[in-house]
């Protein structure tokens, strides 16, 4: 049996780094993450969706969605949850 390393499996599967496909996977996977923590934090926090869209000015539905991971977050969104849950956001540029 020949044992294969993660990166080769994405590459095969998604596309070699830097590629348009794999660029996408990549981003669409981290704003999935961050929505995934975004509702750990809301919930460890002990808010409600309503609550949270109270406290930063967003519709109810536009939390659920972003939760969920059925809305492109955008950089002032990202900004508004995360102060209101207290916790900051950490972005980093990269050269290629």
């Amino acid at each position: 049996m020949k044992t294969v390393i993660h990166e080769e499996v994405l590459a095969r599967i998604i596309g070699e780094q830097g590629t348009p496909k794999r660029m996408a996977f990549e981003n669409e996977l981290k704003a999935e993450i961050l929505a995934n923590q975004f509702k750990e934090l809301r919930k460890s926090k002990n808010l409600t969706q309503e609550q949270l869209a109270k406290k930063t000015g967003i519709e109810k539905g536009q939390i659920s969605r972003i939760e969920n991971g059925k809305y492109n977050l955008t950089l002032a969104t990202i900004s508004k949850i995360a102060t209101a849950l207290g916790a900051k956001v950490n972005f980093e540029l990269q050269s290629v």
